[in-house]
């Protein structure tokens, strides 16, 4: 069972003694590949490997693989691993994501200590967007974000920003997901970001 290391013996039917004897490396690990998606319209089946407490592969014919339905729309899934055989028994639960698809900054034009961007309308299996802004070309500080919780929505102004500083701006889409009785956010990867100096 997982987390329950083991060995196998096989005994001699004439005198008794063992024969032969090894260690069963109990399973530890599942891999999915991918384990992130972006959603395209098609069913996402991920492979999938079982690793040992050894760090070995366990074969494909010690266990079944069932995958939560649906696995089309962006979500949360569930794979389940049910161990089987000989040697074996148990099983491990594995989730992997289906994030939407993402979206591009049009534009940021500069106004008085703000600025407008704009960006590419994406509808599709999405609940808004996220727009993350600094002074930092490559935001590992002082970043701020603006939610827009419309989809349809595809400009957004940003106010009490700093005269003749250079802002960076960058968007995702994201949605909101049902898991486990609980409401998540998945979220695209961002986009490239666009710049502007504030009048």
């Amino acid at each position: 069972k997982p987390g329950e290391d083991g060995y196998a013996s096989v005994d001699c039917e004439e005198c008794g003694d063992t024969k032969e004897e090894r260690d069963i490396a109990a399973p530890e690990k599942i891999v999915l590949s991918p384990a992130v998606d972006t959603y395209n319209g098609k069913v996402k089946t991920p492979k999938v490997k079982i690793t040992g407490s050894d760090g070995k592969a366990i074969a494909a014919s010690d266990y079944k693989v069932t995958y939560a339905s649906g696995r089309k729309n962006v979500g949360r899934y569930a794979v389940t691993v049910q161990f089987a055989g000989k040697y074996y028994a148990g099983k491990m639960t594995k989730t992997f994501d289906i994030l939407p698809k993402g979206t591009s900054v049009s534009s940021a034009k500069a106004a008085k200590k703000a600025m407008t961007v704009k960006w590419k309308k994406q509808a599709s299996q999405t609940s808004g967007y996220q727009l993350q802004y600094s002074q930092k070309s490559n935001f590992k500080s002082g970043n701020k974000t603006v939610t827009v919780s419309k989809n349809s929505t595809t400009s957004s102004k940003i106010t009490k920003l700093t005269s003749k500083k250079t802002y960076y701006v960058r968007i995702r889409t994201y949605k909101i997901v049902k898991y486990g009785g609980k409401s998540i956010k998945l979220y695209s990867a961002w986009s490239k970001s666009a710049k502007t100096k504030i009048k």
